[in-house]
């Protein structure tokens, strides 16, 4: 922007009367300014879509175009909406149309005659105004893309925690607000401050919004952009984090995910020697709208993930308080003799989840760990209904026995019948070491290996860990009356077993010629629905369940 003591600040003076637009062009040429001229509308709007001008000086009153129309032209154009405009009425037309000019977006006004010594003095001051104002906005959008620019180059991978605190950090830094706060709306409507800043007491990490200051906040997120003053007495200030009467103006915009509400922000500014005027309150909403945009594209999806997994949390738990799910026993047989010579415990949800796909969204949730302990207290304490002289077989995860503390060693030892851990394959082990280690602390108990001929994994467990039993995978037990292959595939397990001495359960038995075939293969025992569905342990019938002839 040219400044107005500068040479190069142009005026356009617009007259359908040459010796009025001659005259007043001279005047501005000898007092510095570079001049164009144009003697209609058409012209003038021709000129400036052509050449650069930095102050309009318009007639009112001229044929087939006024100069009423010509500002309203200006200003619904982008590149001309603060171009400062002088309009020049004549003093027959009264103050009726230089009130319509300026109702249209005029800057200033002056009548015919003109005095020329006040027009140059109007034309230098409206060009200072302008100059001073593109500097402000200059300035503005100077911090602005810095902080935009911070907040693109920040890693999406990092936590929201992380992100939160980078963005204020970031916007502090690059702006004058006085608080910053990003906050991230829970799965189950509340509100927490992810990361906080006000100059006086300095950053504050995550922590809780007051719920009935979260309730109305999260109204006014969903309603869009919004800003407040904080001397309303029915305002919450900026969220309440920074000591009361400190902010005097607060500002929000939410985050989405997509069209979700995901969080939002908010920026504050404290009382200062200047009065807090309607352009610098735009300002501050203006900033937070940007920032809060970035912030949507930028990290809207982690915060996503971060609150349904917090919502995810919440409602596994209250399974877990709850006590929503209960032990169910299936027994494992000797296919020679068809006696019960134990059961395996599995769990059922009172929702109907699926056991696997349950557990799998706990470890999503990083709470397997506790539905392990949880469902296998359950189960132990259940089975003191089983007959005595049969083992017990639970599921356990190779991360549960690495990681499980006094609370499981404690049940293991407490348990008064034969006790077998069976490891499930869903999750790999990357040091058998360790998981040896780890269950020749639980003293006295058996190990099996699930899904034994399934893949190479079941094959490695076997060898590395040397269980006493290994189950059989069902996809080599379904049809196997009509499939030599499978039959081949089960004998050479049953060789590769003895060798290493663990016993074969053979599991999903539905058929008594699925049972003698795997009893002629040297399969010792068998678990499906052909001995029994799994169930209560109030409802088992300990009874020896007949032999497969």
């Amino acid at each position: 922007m040219n400044t107005p003591s500068s040479p190069q600040a142009r005026v356009l003076v617009v007259d359908d009367e040459d010796l009025s637009r001659n005259l007043i062009a001279t005047t501005l040429r000898r007092a510095g300014f570079s001049v164009g001229a144009a003697s209609s509308g058409r012209a003038a709007l021709d000129y400036i879509a052509t050449e650069p001008v930095d102050l309009l000086i318009l007639d009112m009153q001229m044929p087939y175009m006024s100069g009423a129309e010509v500002v309203r032209i200006l200003r619904a154009r982008t590149e001309t909406v603060t171009l400062p405009i002088i309009l020049i009425t004549g003093w027959a037309s009264g103050t009726g149309l230089a009130i319509s000019g300026l109702e249209s977006g005029a800057d200033d006004f002056m009548p015919k005659p003109v005095r020329l010594t006040e027009l140059v003095a109007r034309v230098s001051a409206q060009l200072r105004r302008h100059a001073a104002w593109s500097n402000v906005v200059e300035d503005e959008l100077r911090s602005r893309i810095g902080v935009i620019g911070s907040l693109g180059r920040m890693s999406t991978s990092a936590n929201p925690e992380s992100t939160a605190e980078a963005v204020v950090t970031e916007v502090a830094k690059w702006t004058e607000t006085d608080s910053v706060a990003v906050l991230q709306v829970g799965g189950l409507g509340q509100l927490v401050a992810l990361a906080s800043y006000d100059r006086h007491s300095g950053m504050r990490q995550a922590h809780s919004v007051n719920p009935a200051v979260a309730r109305r906040l999260l109204a006014r997120a969903h309603a869009g952009p919004w800003i407040d003053d904080a001397r309303d007495p029915d305002s919450d200030g900026p969220t309440g984090l920074v000591p009361s009467g400190a902010i005097v103006c607060s500002a929000g915009a939410p985050i989405y995910a997509g069209d979700d509400l995901v969080g939002f922000l908010t920026m504050g500014v404290a009382p200062g020697a200047n009065a807090l005027t309607r352009a610098k309150r735009a300002k501050l909403l203006a900033a937070a709208i940007d920032y809060a945009s970035v912030l949507s594209m930028a990290a809207g999806s982690g915060f996503a993930r971060r609150r349904d997994t917090a919502a995810t949390r919440a409602r596994l738990r209250r399974v877990l308080s709850g006590h929503e799910y209960h032990p169910v026993f299936q027994p494992i047989v000797e296919l020679g003799s068809g006696a019960v010579v134990g059961y395996e415990a599995l769990t059922r949800f009172d929702d109907s989840t699926p056991p696997d796909l349950r557990f799998e969204e706990a470890d999503h949730a990083g709470l397997r760990g506790e539905y392990e302990l949880a469902t296998i207290r359950a189960a132990l304490n259940q089975a003191e209904r089983l007959p005595r002289e049969t083992f017990l077989s639970i599921n356990v995860s190779p991360g549960f026995v690495l990681g499980s503390d006094s609370r499981f060693q404690k049940l293991v030892s407490s348990c008064r019948r034969r006790l077998v851990l069976e490891l499930t394959e869903n999750l790999p082990i990357y040091d058998y070491r360790e998981v040896r280690d780890a269950l020749g602390k639980l003293g006295r108990v058996d190990i099996a290996v699930d899904d034994a001929g399934a893949g190479y994994a079941s094959l490695r467990h076997i060898i590395e860990l040397q269980p006493a039993y290994a189950k059989l995978d069902i996809s080599l037990v379904r049809g196997i009356e009509h499939d030599p292959i499978r039959q081949g595939v089960v004998a050479g397990l049953q060789l590769f077993a003895s060798r290493t001495g663990c016993r074969l359960i053979a599991e999903g038995v539905e058929s008594r010629t699925e049972a003698v075939v795997l009893k002629d293969l040297g399969v010792d025992w068998g678990q499906g629905f052909l001995f029994g569905r799994p169930d209560l342990a109030a409802g088992l019938d300990p009874a020896p369940t007949s032999a497969p002839s």
